[in-house]
């Protein structure tokens, strides 16, 4: 198959060639690519674009979520991704920014809801003539970027931008019609929507369940059913967990993003699948992809790989400890909705930023070192905390770290860390201090330590510093001052 034009191609293609194929196993469902297609060419037929030009959905895990995604594009509307975890105020101030003409979903501003999908979706007729002639710059997707405050931001991603990442991931992935994908993650973040379209695209098969359980995926691991593990690093440690001895030797790939793997996970995920290649990607909402780190390219332990196929980088200015990371390629997001410039996302002379900075080794691979906003400044000297983290995260029992700066009337601000650590470790105070000590000048040493029973994460499986943040103000109960 040449390479699609639209989102939707590839599935389309699939029905044609082999209809009884599964494409999306749902707990005990199982729906062929024949079905598939039928499916999304009656919600298709059912989005009458002069009425219908955005249509929204809010659901749960749910193959529905996939059929109308589909059959949304294929109409030639553009779909607005919800999270259906977003507070009513979110909701309402999200419907009002974007006014889809057209909601799907369990909320009561839903037009449709969940319940009643199916019987309205049945109800269309697969044969109408569709009335849109989409090309491959038109906008399909308007998503959201996870740990905002008040209204998210929404981006615009064109057909164009995902059917180039479908041809680099096959490449750096190598995702095609014998691909087996278990997706542990919510639908309504970017990693495993996207995980799940480009497999659908390439004929192979998503598995997903209602919602996250961390036994019944080693259940369906281990039963051989599936041979791709695609989750953030905070599932699969849930995973890993949950685990009681016998390994998934079926599972030949495991692709995380959304956060850097510390060593130790890193560790146990080799254990607990023996054959899997552990694959990490950079990126985000508005680049696409950016790095990638795989095994036996030698890769630094601190770097998030060197850039993804199609992709060109630069660090700005490149003699600095930490340069702005620019990006370069043709899977850029058009923009936000509703304004020229984010807080962080821009674009100058076809190269993007989000504003992280980090920096370029002679041999290419980048290491980061935090947002803009993240920066500390201490003692009128610049701290990135993702250097930070990276130096902590490497101690054995520590499971996962975030580091912030707290006010200070001599400092200016004081470098704090917080730490979770895993089931049964015990770490000293000399012995972090030590650690990092030998591996951090001494203005970015952490002068003040927390350890924390568990972290919130966002929707995208990042520790949500925001209320990270907020828990050191409060000097929360959660919090255990480490000495």
């Amino acid at each position: 198959m040449s390479t699609p034009k639209f989102v939707f191609d590839g599935v389309l293609h699939a029905s044609m060639r082999t209809p009884e194929n599964p494409a999306i196993v749902f707990g005990d469902e199982t729906i062929t690519y024949g079905e598939l297609a039928w499916r999304m060419c009656r919600v298709a037929s059912g989005v009458d674009v002069r009425r219908a030009q955005r249509v929204a959905v809010s659901l749960p895990n749910h193959p529905a979520l996939l059929e109308i995604f589909l059959g949304a594009t294929l109409a030639g509307a553009v779909l607005v991704l919800f999270e259906p975890k977003w507070p009513r105020a979110t909701l309402d101030q999200v419907i009002a920014a974007h006014q889809p003409q057209l909601i799907i979903g369990e909320d009561q501003a839903a037009n449709v809801k969940l319940a009643a999908y199916a019987q309205w979706r049945d109800q269309q007729d697969p044969n109408r003539t569709l009335l849109a002639q989409p090309t491959p710059r038109m906008p399909f997707l308007v998503g959201f970027t996870s740990g905002t405050t008040g209204t998210p931001k929404a981006f615009i991603r064109s057909h164009e931008s995902w059917t180039r990442s479908f041809a680099a991931s096959k490449i750096e992935f190598g995702t095609s019609n014998k691909t087996k994908v278990l997706l542990p993650g919510p639908l309504s973040h970017g990693l495993s929507l996207y995980a799940a379209v480009e497999t659908l695209n390439a004929g192979g098969a998503v598995y997903i369940q209602p919602a996250f359980d961390a036994q019944r995926m080693m259940t369906i691991a281990r039963a051989g059913q599936v041979n791709v593990l695609v989750a953030a690093p905070t599932l699969l440690d849930l995973i890993h967990e949950a685990v009681g001895g016998e390994p998934a030797p079926a599972i030949t790939r495991i692709i995380t993003a959304g956060a850097k793997l510390s060593p130790a996970l890193r560790d146990n995920l080799t254990h607990v699948f023996p054959n899997g290649e552990i694959i990490e990607y950079y990126g985000a909402s508005e680049l696409s992809f950016v790095t990638v780190a795989k095994p036996g390219e030698g890769c630094p332990p601190e770097s998030v790989g060197r850039a993804f196929n199609g992709v060109q980088l630069k660090v700005t200015p490149d003699d600095a400890e930490a340069g702005m990371v620019w990006v370069k390629s043709d899977m850029i997001a058009a923009g936000y909705v509703g304004e020229k410039d984010g807080s962080g996302f821009r674009v100058q002379d076809g190269w993007a930023t989000v504003g992280d900075r980090g920096r370029l080794d002679e041999r290419g691979f980048l290491t980061l070192l935090g947002r803009e906003d993240d920066m500390i400044i201490t003692g009128g000297l610049n701290v990135y905390p993702a250097e930070v983290e990276a130096v902590v995260a490497a101690m054995p029992g520590v499971s996962e770290v975030a580091v912030l700066g707290e006010d200070d009337t001599r400092w200016g601000q004081v470098v704090t860390a917080v730490l979770a650590l895993q089931p049964n470790a015990h770490l000293q105070m000399v012995q972090l201090k030590d650690h990092c000590t030998a591996h951090l000048t001494p203005h970015k040493l952490p002068r003040r330590w927390f350890a924390i029973d568990d972290f919130t994460h966002t929707a995208s499986g990042k520790i949500d510093r925001t209320k990270v943040a907020a828990l050191l103000r409060e000097r929360s109960p959660r919090l255990k001052a480490l000495a």
